[in-house]
C-alpha cells in the first residue's frame, strides 16, 4: 500500500525513473528519502485502487502519483496535479512533516560548517556539485575540504555575485544546488517553496528576450515567470496552462530575438525612476532592516573580539530609532538572539510589503590595511535591478560623505536576500572589521550613529526623490 508523503520533492517527468540526493527529497513525517531510492511516476486513472484518503479535494486534469520504492517494496508516494503542479490535501489524520520554512532552515543548517577542514559526505556532496559546474577541487581528496575546494569554492562564489570567503553557507549552497539544472531537465510550474535554478533563469531570460515579461532573471519561478509562460503559450498557439514542460521548452528554444537591447522589467524601472516620487515625506514608508549575520553565523571578528553579528544589530538598532522617529514603519528582520536564514528574511520583507531593505554587514579581507564603504545591488549577467542600483549608490555615497572613508563603489550581488525579495534593497557594508583603526571605529556608538544618519539621508533621497535624475 502506498502511503502519502507530506511534500513533492521537486518535479519528475511521466514515466521516468531516476535516483535522489537525501538534501532534496524530504518525506513523510520529516524523514529524508535516502540516496539509491527508486522514485517510478505512474499515472493514476481510478483512484479507487489508492488507499482511503490519499486523493483528496478537487484537481483539474491527470493526477500523477510518485511512488517511493526501497528494497523492493512500495514504502511511500506523493501525488500533485499534471495541470496546476500543486500538491493536493493531505488526510488530517495523518502525522504532518515540517513545513517548507522548516525544511528550508534545515537545509540550511546541514551546510553552515562546511568549509575548510570539514569531512564526510557533504563535503563530497559539494564536490561533486562543484565538478559538474567546471570547478574542480583537486588536488583534495573526495570527502576533504582543503585549499583545492576551497579555491573552487571561491571561484564560483565570484563567478555568482557572492562574497568568495570560501565558505558553503546557505547562499552558496543553494546557489549550488541552483546551478545544476538545464532548461528541460525537468517540468517548471508554481509551488511552494517556489522552484529555483539555472533552468528557471534560463526560462526568464529567453521569455524576456521575446517581449514576455518575467520579471527580473532570478532564478525563481513566481507568478510573474507563470503569467509569462501563458502568455507565451497564448501567443505560439498550445495548451495555455502555465507550466513550462516539453513542448514549451522545445519552441521556446526554437525561437530567438537578439536585437531588443533590454528586458521589460528594465524599462519598466527605468521609466519609474523618471516619474515624480509619490511621497512628499518618508513617514508612513515601509522599511526593512536587516542586522546582516545572526548567533548561530556570527560572521567576521573585530580586532577586540566583538562578533559582527553584534556590530550589525548595534547599528540596525540605532538606525530603527532614527527611522522611527521619522513615522516610518520599520520591520526587524532579527531580533539579538534569532537566526533566521536569508530566505526567511526575504519571506517576511515580501509579507511586510515593504518599500525598501536595508541589510547592514561589515567587509573584511586578510590584509589589514583594507579599509572603505560598498554596497551592492540584485544583478545577473547583463541584467540589474535599477531601483536597487541607484539605492546603493545613495548608501554608500552618502556614508562616506559622512564618514571621511574610501568609496569601495556599489556592485552587483546575487544573494538571496537581494535577490528573493521584492522590494528595493541593498546590502551595506560601511567598513572593513579587519582593518585596525576602521574596525575599531565600527564599535563606538558615535561613529554607528555617524552611520545611521547617513543611511536615513539616502533612505529620505531615494523614497522621497529630493535631488534625484534618472540616470
Amino acid at each position: 500500500e502506498a502511503l502519502p508523503a507530506a511534500f513533492v520533492f521537486g518535479c519528475v517527468h511521466r514515466g521516468d525513473v531516476d535516483e535522489v540526493s537525501p538534501v532534496h527529497a524530504p518525506g513523510r513525517d520529516g524523514e529524508c528519502v535516502q540516496r539509491g531510492d527508486v522514485l517510478a511516476v505512474v499515472r493514476v486513472h481510478d483512484r479507487r485502487a489508492w488507499p482511503r484518503g490519499f486523493f483528496r479535494g478537487r484537481s483539474v486534469g491527470p493526477v500523477l502519483a510518485v511512488i517511493v520504492k526501497r528494497d523492493g517494496g512500495v514504502t511511500r508516494g506523493c501525488r500533485f496535479t499534471t495541470t496546476q503542479g500543486a500538491v493536493l490535501r493531505r488526510r488530517r489524520d495523518r502525522p504532518r512533516g515540517p513545513r517548507p520554512a522548516q525544511l528550508e532552515a534545515l537545509r540550511s543548517a546541514a551546510v553552515i560548517a562546511i568549509q575548510h577542514g570539514s569531512v564526510g559526505p557533504d563535503v563530497e556532496d559539494v564536490q561533486r556539485r562543484l565538478s559538474a559546474v567546471g570547478f574542480s577541487c583537486d588536488p583534495d581528496d573526495a570527502g576533504r575540504f582543503d585549499d583545492g575546494t576551497v579555491a573552487a569554492v571561491r571561484a564560483f562564489q565570484q563567478q555568482r555575485g557572492l562574497q568568495a570567503d570560501g565558505i558553503v553557507g546557505p547562499d552558496t549552497w543553494r546557489s549550488l544546488v541552483a546551478a545544476g539544472y538545464r532548461l528541460g531537465n525537468r517540468m517548471l510550474y508554481v509551488t511552494r517553496p517556489a522552484l529555483i535554478g539555472d533552468d528557471v533563469r534560463d526560462l526568464q531570460r529567453r521569455l524576456n528576450r521575446l517581449g514576455f515579461d518575467a520579471g527580473y532573471d532570478d532564478g525563481i519561478f513566481g507568478t510573474q515567470t507563470f503569467d509569462a509562460v501563458r502568455e507565451f503559450q497564448l501567443n505560439v498557439g498550445i495548451e495555455v496552462d502555465g507550466i513550462a514542460g516539453p513542448g514549451s521548452v522545445d519552441l521556446l528554444q526554437r525561437l530567438h530575438r537578439t536585437h531588443q537591447s533590454a528586458p521589460v522589467y528594465a524599462v519598466r524601472e527605468r521609466e519609474q525612476l523618471r516619474r515624480p516620487a509619490r511621497r512628499s515625506s518618508i513617514a508612513g514608508a515601509r522599511i526593512m532592516i536587516d542586522a546582516g549575520h545572526s548567533p548561530e553565523l556570527p560572521g567576521l571578528t573585530a580586532p577586540d573580539g566583538t562578533p559582527e553579528h553584534e556590530v550589525t544589530w548595534a547599528l540596525a538598532s540605532m538606525l530603527e530609532g532614527r527611522l522611527s522617529a521619522l513615522g516610518a514603519h520599520v520591520v526587524l528582520a532579527r531580533g539579538p538572539a534569532t537566526s533566521p536564514t536569508p530566505s526567511d528574511r526575504a519571506q517576511l520583507a515580501n509579507a511586510e510589503d515593504v518599500e525598501a531593505i536595508v541589510s547592514l554587514h561589515a567587509n573584511g579581507v586578510d590584509s589589514r590595511s583594507a579599509r572603505g564603504a560598498a554596497a551592492y545591488y540584485f544583478g545577473t549577467e547583463g541584467y540589474v535591478s535599477e531601483h536597487g542600483r541607484l539605492f546603493a549608490q545613495l548608501a554608500v555615497d552618502s556614508i562616506c560623505a559622512a564618514t571621511d572613508t574610501p568609496n569601495c563603489r556599489t556592485h552587483p550581488s546575487t544573494t538571496s536576500l537581494l535577490r528573493e525579495s521584492r522590494a528595493a534593497a541593498v546590502l551595506v557594508e560601511p567598513g572593513f572589521l579587519t582593518h585596525p583603526e576602521e574596525g575599531r571605529r565600527l564599535l563606538e556608538p558615535s561613529y554607528q550613529m555617524l552611520i545611521a544618519s547617513a543611511l536615513v539621508d539616502a533612505l529620505q533621497r531615494f523614497l522621497v526623490g529630493e535631488g534625484l535624475t534618472a540616470a
